[in-house]
């Protein structure tokens, strides 16, 4: 069993979006994964049609303060080998407010995930705060999508930061599993300069494969779908498929 964070402290980088899409590229390759929405915001819950204001779910809320932490009892199933952990708009408030009144400050342990699971996925809030901590001190891995904007690249070492002081800290075993490009456009020579700078400054640690801007990963977030059942011939079907094998074969 393998624990990842999916994290950026900059929004709109591609981070939810990769996230839904990976965890399902990875279980289509019969790996059995489960994704943890730990974002306020809920985006990766919605993104897979599990949205509290329309109907009624336990969520990761309803995990933390259960004192048996049955985990079978709070994962909802999307598909046949991914399950689903998801998120509602008061997380962040609320896991605050419990640590408060909580000796131990870390409400999520490692031990409450078994391993049933080969991959655990983490969506986390694009902040540095208490639940992201919480998350990278129970992982085996970061992954870290980069945006391919020159503005985002000097936010990639916030992060990196952050990770080097869990790891010092808190979890010496958390490993960077690598940095993706995202919304990358081979047809415009910034994207092809930036992609060529973010490989000179962080070298082997930039996966080769990269995340095109495609409307379709819109589209398919719209009709509450992941875009490889959306459109499996779309470049995001594609781009996300070739991703999920790089990250297997570096694990590997």
């Amino acid at each position: 069993m393998k624990l990842i964070v999916i994290l950026n402290n900059k929004g709109g980088v591609g981070k939810t979006t990769s996230a839904v899409n990976l965890a399902y590229c990875i279980s289509l390759l019969k790996k059995k994964v489960l994704l943890v929405d730990l974002d306020s915001a809920a985006s990766a819950s919605i993104h897979l049609g599990f949205d509290k204001t329309k109907k009624k779910f336990s969520t990761i809320c309803d995990f933390i303060i259960d004192k048996n932490k049955s985990l079978k009892n709070y994962t909802q199933k999307y598909s046949e080998n991914l399950d689903v952990i998801p998120s509602e708009r008061l997380l962040s408030d609320f896991y605050q407010e419990v640590a408060n009144d909580e000796d131990d400050k870390q409400l999520l342990q490692r031990n409450y995930f078994n391993s049933e699971y080969d991959f655990i996925f983490f969506d986390s809030p694009p902040n540095m705060g208490n639940l992201v901590f919480n998350s990278l001190s129970i992982s085996d891995y970061v992954l870290i999508p980069a945006q391919v904007q020159f503005s985002a690249i000097s936010g990639l070492y916030i992060t990196l930061e952050l990770v080097d002081k869990v790891r010092r800290y808190f979890n010496s075993r958390l490993k960077v599993l690598g940095l993706f490009a995202t919304y990358f456009d081979r047809r415009i020579k910034l994207s092809e300069e930036i992609f060529k700078q973010l490989k000179e400054q962080f070298g082997d640690q930039l996966f080769d494969s990269t995340i095109s801007i495609n409307s379709k990963l819109i589209e398919a977030y719209n009709n509450e779908k992941t875009v490889v059942e959306y459109f499996p011939g779309a470049k995001g079907s594609l781009d996300y498929m070739n991703l999920a094998k790089e990250v297997l074969m570096r694990i590997n």
